[in-house]
Formats: structure tokens, C-alpha cells, sequence
């Protein structure tokens, strides 16, 4: 599957300088696309090549107002189909709303921090559990500076299902016995301070 088939296109092309089209032109061949995606079966796919359209188009800068104005058109489009395909309220954060880098950045392995991400929606620690897996994920990527594309999280997900252990959530596993590990330790040196 190309996930990132929304971002062949003469809008694309356009907002890259390489496309001699005018901008309504490119941003209805945009429409066309996005509405053949949606007609196919596979909502997971569709959602993932959505996302991925959207936050390129959010990025997205032109030299001309004309362009950017169809810019924020085609975003606004896409972020309406992603509701029709997945029901989610997307997550919208424009320049002015992003938020300065933290300084920390994921160095773990793919399927950990999947692991991770799905373990705390399965949770429902954050926002009592009303908020979508997508939500989380776009913000702890953001957060961690994480660059892996999103169509990485499903495709990894399925693989970390398909593990022949008992208990296929291995990095979540080995993070509970470190620190319960830690935590002995930490009560054997108070009691060796006594």
C-alpha cells in the first residue's frame, strides 16, 4: 500500500515549484484523489494516507498567497474526510500553536515506543481515556521529536500482535521489572544507611 499517494500530485507538485498548473486546477485534482482514496475499503489505510497528507499540507510553504490559500483549502478538505473515515476530531496545531521543541528525542526502538503509545491509550491515563490513538501519537511524536512517518505505528503495531510469546508487550514487561528492580535497590540502600 503507498501511503503516501495523496502526496503525488500536481498540488504537490505546485507547492514544490515543479508544476506549471494554476493552483484551483491542482487543488481540484487534489479533491479527486482524496475522494478516489476514500472510496476504498481499507479505512486503516486511508486514514494513515490522510494523516500523512495533512501534516504535509500543514507544513506546506509557498511563494505565492494563491497558492497558500489553496494550501489551506485542501487541509481544511482532508481534515473534514478524515472524519468521515475515521470518526476521530483530528488534531490541529498550526505554527502559531506548536510548541517549542523539548529537547528530548526518542532513542528507543520502533516497537518500543508503539508499545508504549498503545499501552498508555489502553489505559486511558490521558484525558480519561477520551482521546484518540492518533491524538496520542501525533502528540508524543511532536513531544519526542520521534520522525518515524505515522504509517510506521500501524504497520509495527500489527507485527508486535503477531509475536509467538505469552506476553507479546515485551518492552513494557522489561520496563516494569527495571523498575521494579530499581525500586528493591533503592529500599536496600535506605536500609543499609540506617
Amino acid at each position: 500500500m503507498d501511503y503516501f499517494i495523496l502526496t503525488d500530485n500536481s498540488l504537490f507538485r505546485l507547492i514544490n515549484g515543479e508544476a506549471d498548473v494554476s493552483p484551483a486546477e491542482a487543488y481540484q485534482d487534489f479533491v479527486v484523489q482524496v475522494i478516489n482514496l476514500c472510496k476504498q475499503g481499507d479505512n486503516g489505510y486511508k486514514a494513515v494516507a490522510l494523516t500523512y497528507a495533512e501534516t504535509e499540507l500543514q507544513f506546506a510553504k509557498s511563494v505565492s498567497d494563491e497558492i497558500n490559500r489553496y494550501v489551506k483549502k485542501a487541509q481544511a478538505f482532508i481534515q473534514k474526510m478524515q472524519r468521515l473515515v475515521t470518526g476521530d476530531q483530528p488534531v490541529i496545531l498550526s505554527h502559531e500553536e506548536k510548541q517549542a521543541p523539548s529537547g528530548l528525542r526518542w532513542t528507543g526502538q520502533n516497537t518500543d515506543f508503539v508499545e508504549l503509545i498503545y499501552g498508555l491509550h489502553t489505559m486511558k491515563c490521558i484525558n480519561d481515556g477520551d482521546i484518540s490513538l492518533k491524538d496520542i501519537l501525533t502528540s508524543f511524536m511532536q513531544f519526542l521529536d520521534f520522525e518515524k512517518p505515522l504509517a510506521n505505528c500501524y504497520i509495527t503495531y500489527r507485527d508486535v500482535k503477531m509475536r509467538k510469546l505469552d506476553n507479546r508487550a515485551t518492552f513494557l514487561q522489561d520496563m516494569t521489572n527495571e523498575l521494579n528492580w530499581r525500586m528493591k535497590e533503592d529500599d536496600r540502600k535506605q536500609a543499609a544507611r540506617r
